[in-house]
């Protein structure tokens, strides 16, 4: 199109995208001292939500996919989002850093962080902040686990042949979502470990109830350990959504979608290398910064 309409020499790719990667690390240049300036300003507590995506990689690179993390910071006044790959920055770090002056952290306040499983997130902001943070697990990810044990535990109800008592496992099931809600997570594991017994306790039951039985104790083990090596970020999900309080990281599954779909076409078949998210241009409207 520039050769059809302008008199210009044929343009490189390449060129365009080297340059364009120059440019993008002057920006982030003038960004840390445009932080640096706003660091005095007045702060607050600060919450982070993260999430992860996908995006195609270029086969030069020998793997199919890059991960992106991506994520939106906080405060009382305004939000800002942010996505960044972190093989090809290079500080992830650092860069998580600058957006988190630009929301006015001091680098003394309170960080909170949700999200799901995943240790490398919340390990992110412990690097950036370079200090104690606050990690909340994400309610969602609990829910949908619990919901598999109840959807087991109706199945085991309805199977032909069942003649136990459906108190022993639709009450539990019941009650567990109530018990997370609230916090209280050894009591919500005594209710784990009884249904597991319960359901051994089927072995001399039909083969239908046998399978019924394994599903159910299956979900509640992986229930059970899921909890476990998230023990620490477990918190009153109740407490904190009364008072007005994030409980979910559901604020930056739209960060996925804009960065993910719309930003670096994940369903567009497009490719793209560690290099190239870099200099890709950052949703100036909404705050993005470039990753």
């Amino acid at each position: 199109m520039l050769e059809m309409f302008l008199p210009c020499a044929p343009q490189s790719n390449t060129t365009v995208r080297n340059r364009l990667g120059r440019i993008s690390e002057k920006l982030d240049v003038a960004d840390e001292g445009y932080g640096n300036n706003n660091a005095s300003t007045k702060s607050s507590t600060l919450t982070v939500f993260l999430d992860g995506a996908h995006i195609r990689c270029r086969p030069e690179y020998q793997k199919r996919h890059l991960d992106v993390v991506v994520g939106k910071v906080e405060n009382a006044n305004m939000s800002r989002r942010f996505g960044l790959v972190q093989q090809a920055a290079k500080s992830p770090a650092k860069q998580l850093r600058h957006d988190l002056i630009a929301q006015g952290w001091d680098g003394q306040s309170k960080v909170t962080v949700i999200s799901d499983g995943e240790p490398a997130l919340p390990n992110l902001v412990r690097r950036a902040v370079q200090g104690p943070v606050t990690h909340i697990f994400d309610w969602w990810h609990i829910s949908m686990r619990v919901q598999h044990i109840e959807n087991a535990v109706r199945g085991l109800l309805q199977t032909k042949g069942f003649s136990g008592l459906p108190q022993l496992f639709e009450r539990p099931s019941e009650t567990l979502r109530w018990y997370l809600w609230h916090g209280k997570v050894m009591t919500a594991a005594t209710i784990l470990k009884v249904l597991e017994i319960d359901c051994d306790r089927l072995h001399t039951e039909t083969k239908g109830l046998r399978e019924a039985g394994r599903r159910v104790k299956a979900r509640c083990q992986a229930l059970y350990f899921y909890l476990s090596n998230n023990f620490d970020a477990l918190v009153n999900y109740g407490h904190r959504y009364r008072n007005g309080l994030a409980v979910s990281s559901s604020r930056a599954e739209g960060c996925v979608d804009d960065i993910g779909n719309t930003r670096m076409g994940k369903r567009r078949r497009m490719r793209w290398s560690p290099k190239g998210c870099i200099a890709s241009p950052s949703l100036g409207p909404q705050s993005l910064t470039a990753g």
